[in-house]
């Protein structure tokens, strides 16, 4: 079976964990924060990172610096088709009222200048690019200045916009360093801003409330701490990044030189001057539902792992009462599949892929 996605972890990229290991550093103190730390800031043009235990909580660190700076602000805006953390990190200690925007069929982001376009000012605007599909957040601040940007950039970590990298120009954005992320430590996060204030809150509240007098806590806090293993396996991945991205750019230009030409089917389009963070590779086949169903499990049967397209908000039951529309959110649901992306795969793997997406549609 190909699976839909594994972590690229050679020797020369695990040693570190393993120094980590024998260096008996395997909490949240450690040499391998403060270089992960530095080289993610490097990377991200960021002036500070704050390294979390998983994508989640540094999802909610942002919505925490978020409440801390606008709490009179409790709309926000939100593509309404995206994994379902980007939503209940907006709900695990506030309680932020959604305004889902259903998607764009072509980018299968959410389509946020139709909303913008009609109110144009005063919004929190949440921005996740899906699978990887970068949303151009300049363009948007240059055209909807009065409004406050946020990145869950989990899928768009590495992709660029107008020339700088993803996460980089809005007031702060999270990522994800999960197993099936092209930078992995297993789980892990991390949360970029420039705002100094709004660090030192967040970094305090990462560390229980933390304050400089050892064991005196001035706020509620969470322990939200990437532990030194972690960090080490990161810094790893970071260290040997060329060679990631080179074996990424692979997969996903092989699958696209494969499949572009085909009748029945279509890939993500990408906006202008944005460059995907090429994570995951998702095809729209022209069918129904049922008829979908019945290919993911031909697929399966015939050695390949999917995924479907994520549902739309209103499936999930916390969020089924929201009043939106979802007609495109549906229909991706109904019609796409994510095929495997991983940096190990080798091009006879990727071709023998595409045939039988060729095949599937005949």
């Amino acid at each position: 079976m190909i699976p839909v996605y594994k972590p690229y972890l050679p020797n020369h990229i695990t040693q570190y964990a393993h120094n980590a290991i024998d260096s008996n550093w395997i909490s949240s103190h450690g040499e391998y924060l403060n270089l992960a730390t530095e080289k993610l800031k490097e990377i991200n043009n960021s002036k500070y990172v704050l390294l979390t235990n998983n994508g989640t909580t540094a999802g909610h660190l942002m919505c925490l610096g978020l409440t801390k700076l606008y709490g009179n602000k409790q709309k926000i805006v939100v593509p309404n088709n995206v994994y379902i953390a980007a939503w209940n990190v907006f709900k695990m200690s506030t309680d932020h009222e959604f305004i889902p925007v259903d998607a764009n069929l072509e980018t299968w982001n959410a389509n946020y200048h139709n909303y913008l376009t009609t109110n144009p000012e005063n919004n929190i605007v949440l921005i996740v690019p899906n699978l990887g599909n970068i949303i151009n957040v300049p363009e948007l601040q240059k055209q909807f200045p009065n409004n406050v940007y946020i990145e869950d950039n989990c899928e768009g970590f590495l992709g660029s916009y107008n020339g700088v990298q993803t996460g980089s120009v809005s007031l702060m954005s999270s990522t994800s360093f999960y197993g099936n992320k092209t930078v992995t430590c297993g789980e892990g996060g991390a949360l970029f801003l420039n705002d100094e204030n709004l660090f030192e809150y967040l970094n305090s509240v990462r560390t229980q409330g933390s304050t400089t007098t050892k064991f005196v806590f001035d706020k509620i806090g969470y322990n939200y701490r990437m532990t030194n293993i972690q960090a080490a396996l990161l810094y790893g991945q970071l260290m040997n990044l060329d060679e990631i991205i080179q074996r990424k750019e692979f997969v996903y230009n092989t699958y696209h030189n494969e499949l572009k030409d085909v009748d029945g089917i279509s890939l993500q389009i990408e906006e202008s001057n944005t460059t995907h963070s090429k994570w995951m590779i998702g095809v729209r086949f022209n069918v129904t539902q049922d008829k979908l169903k019945q290919i993911e499990l031909w697929f399966y049967e015939n050695g390949v792992e999917t995924r479907p397209m994520f549902p739309p908000i209103t499936n999930h039951k916390q969020y089924m009462d929201i009043q939106c529309d979802i007609t495109n959110a549906q229909l991706l649901h109904n019609q796409c599949l994510i095929f495997p992306s991983y940096p190990e795969l080798n091009k006879s793997q990727i071709v023998a892929i595409c045939n039988l997406i060729k095949k599937s549609i005949k």
